[in-house]
């Protein structure tokens, strides 16, 4: 499963295998990179299974490997084995506040505070890949997507299906993904002819983000380099909330808020500087 522009359900690929192994989904996935899309630097976000895993982990599977493909774990299940393990539920909500933080020096204040709860959790997660569970290290990959959700939806959307013989089960799973293209085709062309250039989800986003930009303030630090600082004032209704500076490279596309790397989308303050 995929996700679209609107940042909904976009069905890929499907397979029936004889086993959840290490030969199927490397397999499975080998097939992606062949029939679906030769693009490079795609991200997978998958749960800690040991088939999935091993692909990744093997050498020999180049189509597996950067910049072919960088491996993410869904959060969701991350957050799971620690709840397992330990089972204290303000370590879970740590564990899911420091994965989902946009910024190191936030992802390493929660960090601090789980090893002050739990040091063995924090030995567990320092000693887990950060790119592969948290969106400060992921390096813009994810595209701010932390867990599987839509992939569990869809698998809901195909319950029924799973007790039918095979060629039942794979036209039934044909029209159901071809009734989702043609509902979300027709839903698009209506919304290009209304003269609607970007889809909500990402306008949804670009206006909340322009109603903060209107009491940013700008400070340009070199013009030839395209680099500025922009400090943000204090937020009243969160506790120490605002009042943040940061330092925004046009040229290089990033500002040290994290945002506009993780999601794709300019931030408040590359907005704020754009209207300056």
């Amino acid at each position: 499963m995929a996700t679209d522009a609107n940042n909904e359900v976009y069905p890929l690929a499907f397979a029936v295998v004889e086993s959840d192994s290490k030969e199927t989904w490397g397999w499975f996935l080998a097939c992606l990179k062949r029939y679906v899309t030769d693009r490079t630097n795609l991200c997978i976000i998958s749960d800690r299974h040991s088939g999935i895993k091993a692909c990744f982990d093997d050498t020999r599977m180049t189509w597996l490997q950067p910049p072919q493909a960088h491996h993410r774990y869904c959060l969701r299940h991350v957050v799971s084995n620690v709840n397992t393990k330990w089972k204290i539920p303000e370590l879970k909500n740590m564990v899911w506040r420091a994965a989902s933080a946009n910024q190191v020096r936030k992802f390493q204040a929660t960090l601090d505070l789980i090893r002050n709860v739990k040091p063995a959790a924090h030995r567990y997660l320092e000693n887990e890949n950060k790119e592969k569970w948290t969106l400060a290290h992921d390096g813009g990959r994810r595209y701010g997507a932390m867990t599987t959700n839509l992939s569990e939806c869809f698998n809901g959307v195909l319950k029924g299906a799973r007790s039918l013989p095979i060629t039942a089960m794979v036209r039934y799973t044909f029209f159901k993904v071809n009734s989702y293209f043609d509902a979300r085709r027709n839903l698009a062309l209506e919304q290009l002819e209304a003269g609607q250039e970007w889809c909500k989800y990402a306008m949804d986003r670009f206006e909340k983000n322009q109603a903060k930009a209107k009491d940013h303030m700008v400070t340009r630090m070199c013009t030839q380099a395209q680099l500025y600082q922009v400090d943000t004032p204090g937020n009243p209704l969160s506790n120490g909330g605002g009042q943040h500076t940061h330092r925004v490279d046009l040229r290089g596309m990033t500002c040290t808020c994290g945002k506009w790397e993780a999601y794709k989308m300019p931030c408040s303050h590359v907005i704020a500087i754009c209207a300056k």
